[in-house]
């Protein structure tokens, strides 16, 4: 008995083959079609922002009206505002980079904040200063902060802080070091500073005098600035020796240590 070839089933996978093959040829041409207008809508959106950020940047209310300075108690606003990028009449989207990108950076400031308020056109800059170690009186009153940053502030009173006299810009500039460690020197040493005098001192390249508001004097280089951190020890030590008379110190080239003298005290010379 001869088996009959069934010639529908080739027939019908082929159709089947061709059917497939149609309807993933659109449903990819359905995908091309997605994602041009997915680029398109993506590229009218972009193109709207700019064009909407542009129209707004050439009009009146994208204008910086007011910047106001917050934070800073002995830094001139006038001078924050000397060295801040922007002024009044400037476009918005400029304080937008800053704000974005960027910091204000001033000497004597350590941090800044920008905070912008579209609506009104006002920028608000708040800064963190560092703190004044001690200030120049004179003609043009100076103080001096930890970054070594040397401004005048004719109006700055406090005498919560040393005086200088004697003292240079040039000084100043030269021995960063200087306002550093009197950034560092502990609160109680440092209250008790009421003046520092530039003394002539052949073997030194600078020399301090230091008058106490408790009727020491103190004699160092920048180097052993910071021995004013045992100056209550060493006084005390003074008071309790057999010269308490002696009321000027000089500090040694030595580091404090129960083995090492770190200072020396004599009659104070006419």
């Amino acid at each position: 008995m001869t088996r009959r070839r069934d010639t529908t089933q080739p027939v019908d996978t082929v159709k089947e083959i061709t059917e497939n093959v149609k309807q993933k040829r659109r449903l990819e041409r359905k995908k091309r079609r997605h994602r041009i207008l997915k680029r398109i809508f993506t590229l009218i959106v972009v193109v709207s922002v700019i064009v909407g950020l542009y129209l707004f940047d050439q009009s009146e209310y994208s204008k910086i009206k007011n910047i106001e300075i917050k934070g800073n108690k002995n830094i001139p606003t006038e001078y924050l505002l000397e060295n801040f990028e922007l002024n009044e009449g400037d476009r918005l989207i400029n304080g937008l980079w800053t704000q974005v990108f960027g910091s204000y950076k001033a000497p004597g400031v350590a941090n800044s904040k920008l905070n912008m308020y579209y609506t009104k056109g006002n920028i608000t800059l708040t800064v963190e200063e560092f703190p004044v170690v001690a200030y120049i009186s004179g003609k043009h009153t100076k103080i001096l902060l930890s970054d070594n940053a040397l401004l005048s502030n004719s109006a700055y009173t406090s005498n919560l802080v040393p005086r200088l006299v004697g003292f240079t810009d040039e000084m100043i500039h030269q021995y960063p070091d200087f306002s550093d460690k009197l950034s560092r020197m502990d609160n109680a040493s440092f209250n008790s500073i009421s003046e520092i005098h530039i003394m002539n001192e052949p073997l030194e390249d600078i020399y301090f005098k230091l008058i106490m508001n408790n009727g020491y004097f103190v004699y160092t280089n920048v180097d052993n600035l910071l021995l004013m951190n045992y100056y209550s020890e060493i006084v005390s030590g003074i008071q309790t020796g057999n010269k308490p008379e002696n009321r000027c110190i000089y500090f040694l080239d030595y580091g404090h240590t129960p083995d090492n003298q770190s200072a020396i005290s004599k009659p104070c010379e006419e």
